[in-house]
């Protein structure tokens, strides 16, 4: 038996569960699949082009290959089995399966970690030793540096799992993680340990220690030959071939810092930490490298685009500074991220398509060109990594809102199923935006076909109305709290809270569904650029032909019915609450009152500040310069997500002792 108080050298061991959240852990398995499907899909492509792309052999790309197929490897080895845990509750594992998959990590981490400074002595002798790059690294000794890494990898970890192997386990057989780590693994023996602890610790600072010193004096010597150049874009252009490693290592060394920091001296954390750092150490390098060196390498991205395109080798006219492989690229992107119901054009469409950009021959444009931040080309690469970070902090708080309202049966009231909904609105807001912009800004892929253009635009106005009414709702909440608090449950009943969110949905959708109607019957015969990082009614209706007054018109009365009677219903709700909150005896009670609102009171001004400057400025805004706009129109996506669940998460004591719960282990 897994939990059996007898000495047993060969038990078996039970991974890991995260508590409270059992019956949600089938849903968690969904991103961290989606995350290794990534993964595998990123390095096989890697694989692949350097290995079909001869101007590819070269050594950088080499130790690309090499670091693609430990990442493949170190993934596999670990996640599969976590997925079957969360999906098929498979917790238990055996002796010798954990210890194998226990030297997996660990060597493959190893071997990776020597790459890195194989890579970044390649970047310093490139740097700093130009015209004897080709004769110091060549390929014999670009596969001899594989093998060695190879090689001290499997003999620096090897002894970890033969150490482990003669201990009892006589105690609990329950890991810390999802998979077998050595410290998991150890600090379960019933016996002294004090080998296999210093062996590991040795072990440890002697590669990836070691590792990292040395990276550190590789960049150390680069630095002082890029500072002795004589100009500043110089500089810049040299040390530019470094970013994309400092990125990879970042993301090996973080996660694994913070894995390690977790196991010797956070033992009073709760199991979720744990699980989240060791599924993150896994997970973000395989995830990332491929990305990084995807965005960063032309002659890859080029090489994947030929793969999934055939090309067409009619001459097609300059229609914009974008380029035809800008053009094929964000093509494949689009039918990624905003596929409907139709399929794409066939090739021969999108030739007539090319070849009739700038004719009317076509009422519907075959794609627009999404210009992204106009005046601000050469920026948006960076500008696109603060808008990534917004992006993952609104997936992991309105997931987590969403995850722990479902398991706390104390949150099931109007306030918190309210604020699920936000937060379902929040998820479905940027995510049906996010990633388009992502991929303008960062690969250049500016095409987006016209069927996802008017889908982008259904879901973008939509989702903003039923934000707005689901804030008016709130608000109503809070009036019926605050002024008939004894008539509260009643008022607000389960069946009333569901016809209030869906008369918020239906609202959205039949208000909504006319813009898209009267913008699919207009002809485009202009030009087809929208400048803009996304398709908003009016950049799109800027570019048909004819008269456009219904359209405007329509638009128009919309954001006036939607945002002015929503603004109405929350301002009469909060004179009335202050009404109340005024008669209360003493300014203590009222301030108490009154606090339970000023949650909401942030949301709503996070939530119609941008909102009002965008819908203004595209109507009566023509002075404004063009970047002040599109940042302002992308924050307006972004900032509400982002900040409302850590708004009520921070001033909701219920949701924040809960999240509390979950990261503090409770005493026994």
């Amino acid at each position: 038996m897994p939990f059996s108080n007898s000495s047993d050298l060969s038990p078996s061991f039970i991974l890991a569960s995260i508590p409270g959240l059992e019956a949600a852990q089938s849903w968690m398995a969904i991103p961290l699949c989606s995350a290794y499907i990534l993964a595998v899909t990123g390095n096989c492509a890697v694989l692949l082009v350097v290995r079909m792309e001869p101007s590819l052999h070269a050594p950088m790309y080499f130790f690309l290959c090499m670091l693609a197929a430990i990442d493949l490897a170190l993934a596999t080895a670990t996640v599969p089995r976590i997925l079957s845990f969360y999906w098929f509750d498979s917790r238990e594992i055996s002796f010798g399966a954990c210890l194998l998959q226990m030297f997996l990590i660990h060597t493959l981490s190893a071997i990776e970690s020597t790459v890195l400074l194989a890579m970044a002595v390649d970047r310093y002798v490139a740097i700093c030793h130009p015209l004897r790059h080709a004769a110091i690294l060549t390929n014999a000794a670009t596969a001899k540096i594989g093998l060695l890494a190879m090689a001290r990898g499997v003999l620096f970890f090897l002894p970890l799992p033969l150490l482990l192997l003669p201990l009892p386990f006589c105690g609990s057989r329950v890991l810390s993680h999802s998979f077998c780590l050595h410290q998991d693994v150890m600090n379960l023996a019933c016996a002294n340990t004090t080998p296999s602890v210093v062996y590991g610790l040795t072990a440890i600072l002697l590669v990836m220690g070691l590792d990292a010193i040395l990276i550190c004096l590789s960049y150390i010597l680069i630095l002082k030959a890029v500072l002795r150049l004589a100009a500043w874009r110089e500089r810049l252009k040299v040390f530019s071939t470094c970013i994309a490693h400092i990125c990879v290592v970042l993301a090996f060394y973080v996660p694994l810092i913070g894995l390690s920091v977790v196991h010797r001296f956070g033992k009073d954390l709760a199991p979720l930490v744990h699980i989240i750092m060791g599924n993150i150490y896994i997970l973000v390098p395989a995830v990332l490298n491929p990305i990084i060196y995807g965005v960063r390498t032309k002659q890859i991205q080029r090489r994947i685009l030929s793969l999934i395109h055939v090309s067409d080798r009619t001459p097609r006219p300059t229609v914009t500074p974008v380029s035809v492989t800008g053009q094929v690229r964000s093509r494949v992107f689009d039918a990624f991220f905003f596929s409907t119901g139709q399929k794409a054009l066939s090739i021969g469409q999108s030739q007539e398509g090319f070849m009739s950009l700038n004719s009317t021959a076509f009422s519907h444009p075959p794609y627009f060109l999404l210009i992204g931040i106009p005046g601000l080309e050469e920026e948006q690469f960076w500008i696109a990594f603060p808008f990534c970070i917004m992006y993952g902090i609104t997936l992991l708080g309105n997931i987590t809102l969403l995850l722990i309202i479902k398991a706390e049966p104390s949150l099931h009231e109007p306030m918190f199923l309210f604020l699920a909904m936000l937060a379902f609105t929040d998820l479905v807001l940027s995510t049906s935006t996010l990633p388009k912009m992502l991929s303008i800004f960062w690969l250049g892929f500016r095409e987006i076909g016209f069927p996802s253009c008017l889908t982008q635009m259904f879901f973008i106005h939509t989702f903003s109305t039923v934000e707005s009414g689901v804030l008016t709702a709130m608000a109503l909440d809070r009036f019926v709290a605050i002024c008939c608090p004894l008539r509260h449950s009643t008022i607000l009943s389960g069946p009333v809270v569901v016809a209030l969110v869906s008369l918020v949905l239906v609202r959205g959708v039949l208000l909504v569904s006319p813009t898209c109607f009267l913008v699919h019957q207009r002809h485009f015969c202009q030009h087809h650029v929208i400048s803009h990082s996304y398709c908003e009614h009016m950049a799109v209706v800027k570019l048909a032909c004819g008269d456009t007054r219904a359209n405007v018109t329509y638009g128009l009365f919309v954001a006036l019915l939607v945002t002015g009677t929503d603004l109405v219903l929350i301002s009469v709700s909060y004179t009335m609450i202050l009404r109340v909150v005024a008669r209360l005896p003493s300014r203590e009670a009222q301030l108490k009152a009154f606090s339970t609102c000023t949650s909401h009171i942030c949301v709503i001004l996070a939530f119609y500040t941008p909102a009002l400057f965008t819908v203004l400025a595209h109507r009566f805004g023509q002075g404004i310069p063009p970047p002040v706009h599109i940042v302002v129109a992308n924050l307006y996506l972004l900032v509400p997500p982002t900040l409302n669940p850590i708004v009520y998460g921070v001033r909701t004591k219920k949701l924040w002792d809960r999240v509390v719960r979950l990261f503090q282990r409770k005493g026994t």
